[in-house]
């Protein structure tokens, strides 16, 4: 097993958490690792497999595509994956497919969105589901009302993980009555204010949401858009 050992000479720190946060930002699944506290609490000890440790190479479905050509082989990768993509003009497909990469989406996040909608259920498939109407049916399912694209699996996830390390504020969504007043249920409208208020917070905590944003910023002078 590889160890290394986290030290401070200040007892303000919880070095325990701060281990336990930097497997997180590494990957490294829990059941492969340990962190033990000496007595005392001055340092911690942290044993890794070292299988871990290895250099791996990174999966094609979950980096990011940022230039022109990355744009042209994951759409390559889409049309073998996905049959119905088959029939689809190749720069229709890119097209579609190079506003949600600059929105950050990984190949995995379009793969999944052509899977499945956006509330988990999976998409009807074989014949009659195919074109390039098809393809922006179910790529719509994943905007907003105001046309905004809505974050991806992976991004989700993420801010998931962010707000269940650090939580949300208590009393979220709950009505605006005082502490002796008897509970019930939140009316629609502070629900959905509830959600929004949420949202905007997962997307404040997640790193994801500005990498979209540099994303966007770098991929938007190398993709030409065909005139209508």
């Amino acid at each position: 097993m590889a160890e290394f050992r986290i030290t401070s000479d200040s007892g303000a720190l919880d070095l325990r958490r701060l281990a336990a946060d930097l497997v997180e930002s590494q990957g490294w699944p829990r059941d492969q690792v340990s962190i033990w506290q000496n007595r005392g609490g001055g340092d911690v000890v942290v044993t890794v497999d070292p299988a871990l440790l290895e250099e791996r190479s990174p999966d094609p479905l979950a980096v990011s595509v940022h230039t022109r050509s990355e744009v042209h082989r994951a759409c390559e990768t889409l049309r073998r994956s996905d049959p119905s993509l088959r029939g689809v003009d190749f720069a229709e497909l890119r097209d579609e497919a190079a506003r949600f990469f600059a929105a950050g989406w990984t190949l995995g996040d379009l793969l999944h969105a052509l899977g499945h909608r956006h509330d988990g259920a999976p998409w009807p498939q074989g014949p009659g589901y195919e074109g390039i109407e098809w393809l922006q049916h179910r790529l719509r399912n994943w905007k907003s009302e105001t046309g905004d694209i809505r974050p991806s699996v992976s991004q989700e996830g993420a801010q998931m993980r962010i707000v269940g390390r650090i939580g949300l504020p208590s009393g979220l969504g709950a009505p605006d009555e005082g502490a002796d007043a008897p509970r019930r249920a939140a009316s629609p409208e502070t629900a959905r204010a509830a959600a929004d208020d949420a949202r905007r917070l997962m997307r404040a905590q997640s790193r994801t949401t500005s990498d979209s944003l540099e994303h966007r910023e770098r991929t938007a002078s190398h993709i030409t858009r065909r005139r209508r």
